[in-house]
């Protein structure tokens, strides 16, 4: 008997008690630091959103840089109407989901632009409005604003603005989704919720082959929530600053290369830095990487001088890769032309 078990104990379709037990030991040890891990970063969409992402993030932000810069309303000929959809770190819980829809337009361009006479006026207006909603866990921000700036010809082709954006922003926080430490804690189980003001301020340069312009964002920091919620928050300053360049290659293709640099306390300084194969005015394929974060693959469409389609997704570099599937954004847009005009290429690239 005894033989048959030292027999047994030396075949290749068993092991030592005591090796199966240490790797169930480790396999524990294993599946506690990865759910470590994964509340670690849960935590942070669950923290104060002072101290989490507080602004819609956009991979594609030089689509559509009046989601963030006030000064750009107005830049175009024409009426740019524009909705988007981001999806980040797929198949994590709790992680963001960001949807917007914006339009601006300029009043008065025409006649700066085209008015050749010595009394002709230098400058026009921009007029904007921008709805955003994002969902970070528990937290819920939604946003109304309306935007105006004012445009001056600096030179034939090029112009510089200044502008403001204004109105409501909503904080909400869902009780039930938190998962306190203590176990069950009553002064969070509900829902809190808060409106606040919201007030953007910007400026912009730009010309048919150049921009470059610098934001900031919730000039007047507030708290998110009351005294009944456990968990305060203040919102906090954003910083961005943009830059982008047209470089023609030959008649029908244009290599655009672009930078955002974007900072809020206290997190670390984050850039993207980007660059774009344009043909002619039908699409575009471009790559972007952002720093410690992403590397993304972006590709547009045009469709008559008048619908643009574009689509990005995200190849997360940190190490919340091991829980996603990445990320993935969309956004649709339209060109409203008030009457017939020569075909020009647009500002924004």
């Amino acid at each position: 008997m005894g033989a048959e078990g030292k027999v047994q104990s030396l075949t290749p379709f068993s092991r030592p008690v005591g090796s199966v037990r240490s790797g169930k030991k480790k396999k524990r040890m294993r599946e506690k630091r990865d759910k470590k891990e994964r509340d670690r970063y849960s935590s942070v969409e669950g923290q104060s959103p002072s101290y989490s992402q507080q602004r819609t993030q956009f991979t594609q932000y030089m689509i559509n840089p009046f989601l963030y810069n006030p000064a750009v309303s107005g830049t175009e000929d024409y009426a740019d109407i524009r909705a988007g959809y981001r999806k980040q770190w797929v198949g994590f819980e709790g992680s963001p989901r960001s949807i917007f829809i914006s339009g601006h337009t300029n009043i008065g361009k025409y006649h700066v632009v085209n008015n050749r006479s010595k009394n002709k006026k230098k400058g026009f207006h921009g007029v904007g409005l921008v709805l955003t909603n994002d969902l970070i866990g528990p937290t819920s921000f939604t946003t109304a604003k309306f935007a105006y700036s004012y445009h001056i010809q600096l030179a034939k082709k090029v112009f510089a603005s200044l502008g403001a954006m204004a109105g409501i922003q909503q904080f909400s926080l869902d009780g039930s989704l938190l998962n306190p430490a203590s176990g069950s804690d009553a002064a969070i189980s509900g829902t809190a919720s808060r409106s606040l003001a919201d007030v953007n301020v910007g400026g912009w340069l730009y010309s048919d082959n150049f921009y470059m312009g610098a934001t900031l964002v919730q000039v007047v920091p507030q708290k998110l929530y009351g005294k009944t919620a456990t968990n305060i928050g203040k919102s906090a300053y954003h910083y961005m600053v943009t830059a982008g360049y047209r470089i023609p290659l030959d008649y029908d293709f244009t290599f655009i290369p672009s930078v955002a640099i974007k900072a809020v306390s206290p997190a670390p300084i984050s850039y993207d830095i980007n660059a774009k194969i344009r043909y002619q005015d039908l699409g575009w394929v471009g790559i972007s990487y952002r720093r410690t974060d992403a590397v993304a693959f972006m590709a547009g469409v045009i469709i008559n001088d008048m619908f643009d389609l574009s689509y990005s997704y995200d190849v997360t570099a940190s190490n919340i890769r091991k829980y996603s599937g990445g990320s993935h954004e969309v956004i649709i847009g339209y060109r409203l032309r008030t009457k017939p005009q020569v075909k020009c290429p647009t500002h924004f690239w």
